[in-house]
């Protein structure tokens, strides 16, 4: 299925001809003689509007609060004649219904009740000359957050504040069920041409309302209905199937439950960039909205890396001519959803949005509250349904102007709510466009909206000037911003120079009778692990090895290994570590992958060497008559220094190469940062098969310290392992956070250094471990980039959540950048680029992979080349990087990376697996891998089965702990498969079905048939909403419950308790506790819209 928001390849005249006629309807319908607002008798209860309804329904959950307020606050200097304006407020109450209905309940559902004119609107006056500015702006607060009682009424309140002489500030406060925007500049211009006329004792001049609000209410409930009302649902349905959601970054985590804490910020744009912006509108033949929209959606692309934009956006809803000077909640939220994919330029992007703006215009009379529930948009309390940003263009606003003798002016006042996580708002205003928005200050900080508005600013002043650009060459950042972006993305320092193995050597001159290595109570000096080292090379060398061989290691722990190690590139040649745990046919594949012939072993595992591999065996005896004098073979920086493999993508390992001027540098980096010589032990605990071991072997053997070895089983014992540290005294290691939380960590009183790193883990760890006299360091490093590549050293204080990964070590660079390749601002996450002398070689006999990974540098000399991490971070003002997780679908596991797909291609080698899909469950040391799978018909499979197939195949840590069966696996309109859609672990067993079978239940099930479907299945713990219940129903539902068990149901308890078991329950106990205010804010969420 083809994504409904992907329109693009259409230019701007294709879309105005395939929209000709979706205009030419739009304009019949409006000027049709039967499509006209007609007065209506007064002598019946009348409707709200759907959008009055929806908004008294949250109003009625959360009652008592003042998140719908609407007021205007005003600044006025004049000689002013508060008589007059008394006089002029009652008049304006009396010409418009709205501002004196109240609207109370009859059988559950609200009416609109109008009250007679009767000029008698309360217009308190305040004198604060003398006071403070907050002083004055407290009291202001408090008049517009009063609540309102939508039952009794009323829904305007006046105030008049005196702040100095001839100065005042007008407080009208409304509830936005009596106004919108459009609203606004109707009451102030009326209110004031009626003052004027007051005060000079001049008959009004304003022309008779032909309708008023309630006219409208009846005119859209006959109208928004069947034929009509089946057109609208259709398109929308068609055009928002497969929602995604836009995530924008944020300061802070997303809140379970929203607070509605907000603020709000504004600025005015130049008014040279507003008469630009609207000269494109006119170019193009698009509206000022098109243009702003789309600039917008633009910047949305360039801050989420997403390609399908949904913004929510209000308008106005005032087609009717009759109705353009009413006062009233005309305005309708609509969802604007747009491709911006395939980097359009501007112009061609205009063409998708102005198709997406009309088409929304066209179908806007569609209430939002019926299609929520239509779409049943799946409940995230966390989250508004649909969308969380919205996007509006206001043609007018109250600003300054002065109106006969007064000068009235819009008084600046910051809002303490939001509805949404973020409203961006243009008001068309005489000095050009104000851009003003509310943001949630649960999720962001007023700085990073700040920025927001300068990125935003700037795509505006690229658009204006050169429509054509493509998305990705869009300016965003600032040339002081970029400069310093690049600036702090590089460490640069001296090179080192010479090999690893040279560097080793320096040391042995040095100190040749330090301890270089322990094992099992065996001590080796530095001069006799090179002895072994030179053993070694010499042996190879005659096997034939050289500079740019691949020799591998297939050993256990032990001194063997970083003798093994030295040998090799003594030698020439680059090592190659294989896991002794790892299976057979795991070792061949990395043989055959290298085109690696030589194994360095011992001759119990040559037997299990595959065919054609030659065996160099530690335990030979011919290998004590090698000379012990160090070979001379000239090796130089820019030769392979060793090859990691590590989890492909593919299907298949793939080998990463490594020049030793990169080890060397981290090496000496390393030793460097950690200030280790000669002295201090460092335990050799990870894996020698990964990159993260050469940490242990090299920064400790080139630096003069200790390699405190020992047997994997005292590793991954808990308390041999701490003994073993407490015994060697250890001062230095890199234990993984899984292992640091089972230690104690007061009870190594010499250890000095922690590095750690590689996978997620709590502060609460940093908080344990990070005390006076230890460095805690989080580390951070691909394969590819040479261990670690960048570092953050934790200072003292009390951490909540994971620290940073830091900077840049010396040598390195790492930028951050969107899916353009442009560097990103601060805060904004971005796929992490890594520079420097560490980049690897590239992918063994992979070219076209190298190719794709490997990239060239466009911020560094010709020639340099970024590594493309694939991960998702994000820069912290400080200039500290956050680790986010993975742009694609690679995880990590304890520290080791794991590609889906060689372990979704080991399952599906089994004969009874169809599709397979495995995910990462939990974090840090809790997370496991979880495998869904459907099985082919007529075949069964077990856990257990499918363990013993991949365990032939794969290492221990790429063997799922969990295997989901499912029927089938869910996937999105499009077909592509929805990870998002996956059950948890263990919950994969389908429900069998509960009807009612108490009184109660078969009561209360009868009710909901007569509300729902008269021919409803029901199962007593499916919810009222998921089986077709809305906002008007549960109002009715409540009243129903009344009537037939005598019991009052507070509305908000059927939203906390929605199935019939539940409210069996409820009734039968008639324990109506009050829903908690988490509770009630997660039905808000789901509830809230843009209004």
């Amino acid at each position: 299925m083809s994504n409904p928001a992907n329109n693009g390849g259409k230019s701007l005249a294709d879309t105005r001809r395939s929209l000709l006629a979706l205009r030419a309807r739009q304009r019949a319908g409006v000027r049709g003689t039967g499509e006209r607002v007609v007065p209506v008798a007064r002598d019946r209860e009348l409707p709200l509007s759907f959008t009055q309804q929806r908004l008294w329904f949250l109003d009625q959950l959360d009652p008592g609060k003042a998140v719908y307020n609407a007021p205007i606050v005003l600044s006025l200097r004049a000689d002013l004649d508060e008589q007059a304006l008394s006089r002029a407020l009652n008049a304006l109450v009396d010409r418009h219904e709205i501002l004196r209905t109240r609207y109370p309940l009859r059988d559950g559902v609200p009416y609109q009740d109008i009250a007679e004119p009767r000029g008698a609107v309360p217009f308190p006056v305040t004198d604060l000359k003398g006071a403070g500015d907050e002083e004055v702006r407290a009291f202001l607060l408090g008049l517009v957050q009063e609540p309102f009682d939508l039952e009794k009424g009323p829904v305007l309140r006046a105030h008049l504040v005196r702040t100095a002489a001839r100065e005042y500030v007008l407080v009208l406060a409304l509830h936005h069920i009596a106004s919108d925007g459009w609203s606004l500049p109707i009451l102030v211009g009326e209110l004031f041409h009626l003052y004027e006329a007051e005060h000079t004792g001049t008959p009004a001049q304003l022309p008779e309302l032909a309708v008023q609000y309630a006219d409208y209410a009846v005119w859209q409930r006959g109208r928004v209905t069947g034929a009509v009302l089946d057109e609208h649902l259709t398109y929308w349905k068609g055009r928002l199937t497969d929602l995604p959601t836009l995530d924008l970054p944020t300061d802070r985590p997303r809140p379970p439950v929203p607070s509605g804490a907000g603020a709000t910020t504004d600025r005015l744009l130049p008014p040279e960039l507003g008469t630009a912006l609207n000269q494109l509108a006119r170019s193009e033949r698009v509206t000022l909205l098109t243009v702003v929209l789309s600039a917008f959606m633009a910047l949305c692309d360039r801050y989420t890396g997403q390609d399908d934009i949904v913004l929510g956006s209000v308008f106005s809803g005032r087609e009717r001519p009759e109705i353009e000077s009413l006062v009233g909640f005309f305005a309708n939220t609509v969802v604007l959803r747009c491709s911006t994919a395939g980097d359009p330029t501007f112009r061609e992007l205009l063409a998708r949005a102005n198709e997406t703006v009309l088409g929304a215009h066209f179908h806007q009379e569609l209430p939002f509250g019926r299609l929520v529930d239509e779409l049943r948009p799946e409940r995230d309390p966390s989250r508004n349904p649909l969308f969380q940003t919205s996007f509006t263009l206001q043609h007018a606003g109250v600003e300054s102007a002065r109106i006969g003798d007064v000068e009235v002016a819009a008084y600046p006042a910051d809002g303490d709510t939001a509805r949404f996580d973020l409203a961006v708002q243009l008001t068309e205003v005489p000095e050009g466009l104000r851009l003003w928005a509310e943001y949630s200050t649960d999720l962001y900080d007023a700085d990073r909206v700040e920025r927001l508005f300068g990125h935003y600013e700037r795509i505006l002043s690229a658009v204006a000037a050169d429509p054509d650009l493509p998305l990705s060459r869009l300016p965003m950042l600032t040339e002081p911003e970029y400069e310093r972006l690049t600036e702090t993305s590089c460490n640069p320092a001296p090179v080192p120079d010479g090999c690893l193995h040279e560097l080793f050597e320096s040391v042995v001159d040095r100190a040749p009778d330090a301890v270089a290595t322990s094992f099992a109570g065996r001590r080796r000096t530095y001069r006799e692990l090179e002895q072994d080292a030179n053993r070694m090379a010499w042996s190879l060398r005659q096997a034939g090895t050289g500079p740019e061989s691949v020799v591998a290691v297939l050993l256990d722990r032990g001194p063997e290994l970083p003798a093994a190690f030295l040998g090799i590139q003594k030698a020439g040649g680059a090592y190659l570590p294989l896991d002794p745990d790892h299976p057979a046919v795991r070792w061949e594949s990395v043989l055959t992958e290298a085109r690696c012939t030589t194994v360095v072993t011992t001759r119990d595992k040559a037997a299990l060497l595959p065919a054609g591999v030659t065996a160099v065996c530690v335990d030979d005896p011919a290998l004590d008559e090698q000379p012990t004098e160090r070979p001379r073979l000239g090796v130089r920086p820019d030769n392979l220094a060793y090859v990691i493999f590590t989890s492909g993508s593919t299907g298949k390992p793939k080998g990463v190469q490594v020049e030793h001027r990169s080890i060397v540098n981290f090496t000496r980096a390393s030793i460097d940062m950690f200030a280790l010589q000669v002295g201090d032990r460092v335990l050799q605990f990870a894996n020698p098969a990964y990159d993260v071991s050469l940490f242990d072997f090299f920064s400790c053997l080139c630096s003069g310290a200790q390699l405190v070895q020992a047997p994997k089983a005292t590793l991954l014992d808990p308390e041999r392992l701490a003994d073993l540290m407490r015994t060697e005294r250890v001062t230095v290691t890199d234990l993984p956070p899984a292992v640091l939380g089972l230690l104690d960590e007061s009870t190594f009183p010499e250890l000095r250094a922690l590095f750690v790193g590689l996978e997620a883990f709590p502060g609460e760890l940093v908080n344990r471990w990070n005390i006076p006299g230890r460095e805690f360091h989080n580390g951070y490093g691909p394969t590819e980039a040479t261990v670690a590549c960048i570092d953050y050293l934790c200072p003292d204080g009390t951490y909540t959540s994971m620290p940073p990964i830091g900077t840049p070590m010396a040598n390195y660079q790492a930028h951050v950048v969107d899916r353009y390749g442009n560097p990103v601002p601060d805060g904004v996450p971005g796929e992490l680029l890594i520079g420097g002398i560490g980049v690897a070689r590239g992918y063994a006999h992979q070219p076209g992979l190298t190719a794709e990974r490997f990239v060239p540098d466009p911020f560094g000399a010709p020639g340099a080349r970024l590594y493309r991490t694939g991960d998702l971070v994000v820069r912290r003002s400080d200039g500290n990087l956050a680790f986010l997780g993975r742009v694609d679908n690679q995880i990590k596991i304890r520290g080791l990376r794991v590609e889906p797909g060689e372990i979704e291609q080991a399952v599906q080698g089994h004969d009874a697996v169809d599709e397979a899909v495995v995910i990462v469950s939990g974090s840090g040391a809790d997370a496991r891998l979880v495998c869904y799978m459907t099985v082919t018909a007529g075949m069964q499979v077990t856990p257990e089965e499918l363990r013993r197939h991949l365990t032939g195949l794969l290492p221990a840590h790429l063997v799922p702990a969990t295997f989901v069966e499912l029927p089938e696996l869910p996937r999105a309109g499009s077909g592509k498969l929805d990870r998002k859609r996956l059950p948890e672990p263990g919950a994969g067993a389908v429900r069998r079905a509960v009807p009612p079978s108490t009184r109660t239940e078969l009561m209360l099930a009868e009710i909901w048939r007569e509300l729902l479907d008269g021919t409803l299945e029901i199962d007593v713990h499916d919810s009222f909403f998921a089986v077709g219940g809305n906002s008007l129903k549960v109002t009715q539902l409540a009243s129903r419950i009344r009537t037939a068990f005598g019991v009052e149901v507070e509305l908000r308890q059927l939203f906390v308790r929605s199935t019939i078991a539940e409210l069996a329950e409820l009734v039968e106990t008639s324990e109506l506790d009050e829903a908690s205010d988490d509770e009630l804010s997660a039905i808000l969420a789901h509830l809230e819209e843009t209004q």
